[in-house]
């Protein structure tokens, strides 16, 4: 067995920060289209897109259907084009593997597997669940193949590990950065999977690192609470152990699904150590209470520590965040002492900067970025993050950073940079109490931005309204913020503290430049209100009567030193 190429110089720290060889990275931008890499033309110009939004990162879908359209035999020219692409433009690639699960379906499986049932079954569900995603009256039938196959299993591990085993060929420069191991996976319409199958591995034992985990398990673990209700038992059928309810059977799923991708992901490994992770579906959410309306038994929120017990050789399970509660399901993903990464988002610059500052997110990923708007505020956003990388990973590490956005009707909103408290209010609605105040009033109307999609997008997303900004230090008492329309105010518990210089930074060439030193009028506007900008806040305290303030670099030493500050 070759292990030639077997080590990436992509992986995590011990404080679950990725870095390639010595240098923290971010992956900054998003995955394009599932038909956008299917051909060498669309790659091309999805890729070029992307680059042209200011990201520093791609993510693309490898399809099993094209890699092996017959058994055994491998066509590995798209996912050349891809790591080509990816290195001429600079951008890093998260390649997608959509083997026999994308989006709790098996449309990306071969022609081969797909047309062999005897060989590789399909799944079995009773329609317990009304109402599911992707289903309506005279559908045609979705291939949805059983995850108990063992066939199923040795042919997309042979698979994946083909796949793996090229890219450490092809990719001497490190342009992966990560993969991903199948796609949303679960079942919709039932909570389990009922073929023969299935129904003879919820009959066996349950395995006793199952065990061990819901003995030791978080007090809010659906494992844990199905475990204590049913009598703590240490060995049984699933059914004894666990009951028989819609919670039992996606414990179950989440196992013998998370177990499925252990296998997959440790074949690949033995070629290609990079760090790997899986995308969930996110459930429960609004409308969705059941599991069969998710697919049961993906890593949704209720069963993270299941797949993390069962699937070891993934770096983390990661959120697809498409629900307006971005927030929480953030909040959840966080909870597991895992690396933390969006791999799919709405075009939203709020929730991109609160991932990232709230949440220390390693990137963050819109999906369909080959349609975004390069004129739009996550492109913007974007820019910004990229040029500033270095500086973002460090604050992270030395958690001096935070995001505020600033919903509809709501207080201030507040976050903590390092001994800071940063409180952040609407500019437009201070401006608007400001001429109210001497007797002038303004129509309540929305910010004028521009749409995240192009014209030719199938779903239009508007642009973000919320005011939102990134904030981080690069020295003490040295602020970077990235955002739009936002008023912020900074305090401490210990003293006064007062704004002593603003400088705007711009970007040109991908490079990070000083601007305009704000003062007067352009103060109020540390950040525009009708685009995305940025600056670097100076600030002076008052201790005891008396302004203390060290000596620190200018912009542009600050730039020349690689962008870090005597706090650093």
């Amino acid at each position: 067995m070759s292990t030639s190429g077997n080590h990436s110089r992509w992986a995590f720290d011990d404080d679950m920060r990725l870095r390639q060889g010595n240098e923290l990275r971010l992956l900054l931008g998003g995955q394009v289209h599932n038909s956008s890499s299917s051909s060498a033309a669309t790659i091309r110009r999805s890729f070029a897109h992307t680059r042209r939004l200011g990201a520093n990162a791609v993510l693309a879908p490898v399809s099993w259907a094209l890699t092996e359209p017959q058994e055994g035999v491998f066509d590995f020219d798209l996912v050349d084009t891809m790591i080509e692409e990816a290195r001429r433009l600079s951008l890093r690639l998260v390649p997608l593997w959509f083997g026999a699960f994308k989006n709790a379906a098996s449309t990306y499986a071969p022609r081969w597997v797909r047309a062999d049932l005897e060989r590789f079954p399909r799944a079995v569900v009773q329609a317990k669940v009304r109402g599911n995603a992707f289903h309506y009256s005279g559908v045609t039938p979705t291939p949805v193949l059983s995850v108990f196959s063992e066939n199923l299993r040795a042919a997309d591990a042979a698979a994946f590990e083909a796949f793996l085993a090229h890219v450490a060929k092809v990719d001497a420069t490190d342009v992966v950065a990560m993969v991903q191991v199948e796609n949303e996976s679960g079942i919709l319409r039932d909570s389990r999977d009922r073929s023969a199958l299935a129904e003879e591995a919820w009959a066996g034992q349950v395995p006793s690192e199952l065990i061990v985990l819901a003995r030791a398990g978080r007090a809010d673990s659906l494992l844990r609470e199905l475990w204590t209700a049913h009598g703590e038992r240490e060995s049984g059928t699933w059914a004894e152990v666990f009951g028989e309810g819609s919670g039992a059977d996606e414990v179950f799923m989440a196992w013998s699904i998370g177990s499925y991708v252990q296998h997959v992901a440790e074949r690949g490994r033995v070629h290609r150590r990079v760090p790997m992770y899986t995308n969930a579906w996110l459930g429960p959410q609004p409308g969705q209470d059941e599991p069969g309306r998710w697919p049961s038994g993906g890593p949704a929120s209720r069963v993270v520590d299941v797949w993390r017990t069962a699937a070891p050789s993934l770096s983390f399970v990661a959120p697809d965040i498409y629900v307006d509660d971005a927030d929480s399901a953030m909040r959840v993903y966080t909870s597991h002492n895992q690396p933390f990464f969006v791999p799919e988002s709405r075009l939203r610059a709020g929730e991109l900067v609160r991932a990232i500052g709230s949440y220390r997110a390693i990137g963050w990923s819109a999906f369909g970025i080959d349609g975004a708007n390069p004129d739009g505020q996550v492109a913007a956003v974007l820019t910004f993050l990229s040029a500033l990388e270095s500086d973002i990973a460090e604050a992270q590490r030395a958690r001096r950073i935070g995001a505020v956005v600033v919903e509809r009707g709501s207080s201030p909103a507040e976050t903590r940079v390092g001994d800071l408290t940063v409180s952040a209010r609407g500019l437009n609605d201070i401006v608007r109490t400001f001429l109210l105040d001497v007797g002038v009033q303004l129509p309540d109307a929305a910010l004028p931005v521009p749409d995240e999609t192009l014209p030719q997008e199938p779903v239009p997303t508007p642009g973000e309204q919320r005011p939102f900004a990134l904030v981080f230090a690069v020295a003490d008492d040295e602020l970077v913020v990235v955002g739009q329309g936002v008023k912020l105010d900074f305090a401490t518990s210990d003293g006064d503290v007062e704004i002593d210089s603003v400088t705007e930074l711009l970007v040109e060439k991908g490079e990070l430049v000083p601007g305009r030193v704000l003062n007067g009028d352009e103060r109020l506007q540390v950040v525009p209100v009708d685009r995305v900008g940025a600056a670097k806040i100076t600030l002076l305290r008052l201790s005891q009567n008396q302004w203390v303030r060290a000596v620190r670099p200018s912009v542009t030493e600050w730039r020349a030193g690689g962008g870090r500050g005597s706090g650093s």
